[in-house]
C-alpha cells in the first residue's frame, strides 16, 4: 500500500469524478510477498484486479484470500514460447532468467535467496493473446526480468492502458536482464515516459572490509526499484474524459502523485465535467494530509 493513501481523501475524488465503471489493474507476478501499491484502493473497493502468478503456492495464497474484485490466472505471460522457469530458495527470486553469480558475488548479497532448488519448462502467454482480459488501465509488473518479453507481446493491449508500475534494475541480478535502459526504450516505443521512481534500493557491497561499516549509513550501489511510466504523458491534456478520471485516481491512491491528479482535474474543469467547489474541497483534503507533507 502506497504510504500516502488515505481513504476518505480518494473517496471523495472518486465521488467528484463519477466513472463509469471501476479503475482496472492488471498484475503479472503477483506474488503477495510485498504490498501492493493498490492495495488500499483495492481494499475501499475501488478498483478490479486482474492477476497472474504461475508459482502455485503463491497462486493458492492469492486464491485463498481474494475479494470479489480479484481475479488470478496461472499463466506466465512472456513471449508466447516455452521458458524454463528458475524457482529459487526465495520465491521472490523466481524467475524465467537465471540469477546472474557474478552480481551476486560483486554484492555480497542474495547468494542464498538465489540459488535455484528446481526447474521447470513452462508455456508462456502472450498478453495480446489473452482475449478474456479486458481493456486496462494500469499494468503493475514484476518478473525478475522478463518485463520486455511481456511489453513485445503486449503492443495492442499497451496502446489502450494509461501507466505502468515495473520493476527495473540498475544492475544485472539475472543473466541477460535488461536494465532501466531497456525498459525504457521498449515502453518509449509505445509512446510511455518515465513518470517517477517509487523507490530505488541501495546496498552496502559486502566485503570483509567494507562490513565495519554501519550498512544503513553506508549503502551505495543502486540495485533496483519501481517505476511508474504513463502514457502521452506530455500530451496528457488531450487524454479521453474516462482516461483522465482513471489517470487521476491512479495518480493520488497509487502513484502518490498528488499534482498529476490535480493536473487531471484541470482538464476536466476545462471540459465542465466537473464542479469547481469538489475540486476545491479535494485539493483541501491534500493540503490538510499529514500523508501528504513533504519529507524533512
Amino acid at each position: 500500500m502506497s504510504l500516502q493513501f488515505d481513504q476518505p481523501r480518494v473517496t471523495a475524488l472518486i465521488g467528484l469524478l463519477d466513472p463509469e465503471r471501476l479503475t482496472r489493474i492488471v498484475d503479472i507476478g503477483a506474488n503477495p510477498i510485498n504490498a501492493s501499491p493498490y492495495d488500499g484502493l483495492l481494499s475501499m473497493g475501488g478498483c478490479e484486479v486482474v492477476g497472474f502468478e504461475p508459482q502455485e503456492d503463491a497462486l493458492e495464497k492469492l486464491l485463498a484470500t481474494k475479494g470479489v474484485n480479484e481475479t488470478y490466472l496461472p499463466y506466465a505471460v512472456g513471449s508466447g514460447e516455452i521458458g524454463r522457469l528458475n524457482i529459487t530458495k526465495q520465491s521472490g527470486f523466481t524467475s524465467l532468467l537465471k540469477p546472474n553469480p557474478k552480481t551476486v558475488s560483486f554484492l555480497g548479497h542474495f547468494a542464498r535467496g538465489t540459488k535455484v532448488i528446481e526447474q521447470l519448462d513452462i508455456p508462456t502467454v502472450r498478453l495480446d493473446d489473452i482475449e478474456e482480459l479486458p481493456e486496462f488501465d494500469l499494468l503493475k509488473i514484476d518478473i525478475q526480468g522478463g518485463e520486455r518479453d511481456v511489453f513485445r507481446s503486449g503492443v495492442n493491449k499497451l496502446r489502450s492502458a494509461l501507466a505502468v508500475i515495473t520493476e527495473v534494475a540498475a544492475i544485472p541480478l539475472y543473466e541477460d536482464q535488461p536494465l532501466i535502459d531497456g525498459q525504457m526504450a521498449s515502453l518509449g516505443s509505445l509512446g510511455y515516459q518515465l513518470h517517477k521512481f517509487m523507490f530505488l534500493e541501495q546496498l552496502r557491497i559486502n566485503t570483509s572490509v567494507s562490513m565495519a561499516l554501519p550498512a544503513r549509513r553506508f549503502k551505495s550501489q543502486l540495485v533496483d526499484g519501481d517505476a511508474i511510466f504513463v502514457r502521452n504523458l506530455v500530451a496528457f491534456k488531450k487524454m479521453e474524459d474516462e482516461q483522465l478520471k482513471h489517470l487521476a485516481i491512479l495518480a493520488d491512491a497509487v502513484f502518490s502523485s498528488f499534482d498529476l491528479a490535480a493536473a487531471c482535474l484541470s482538464v476536466l474543469l476545462d471540459r465542465k465535467l466537473v464542479k469547481q467547489t469538489l475540486v476545491d474541497a479535494y485539493i483541501n483534503l491534500i493540503l490538510d494530509s499529514k500523508s501528504a507533507e513533504s519529507p524533512k
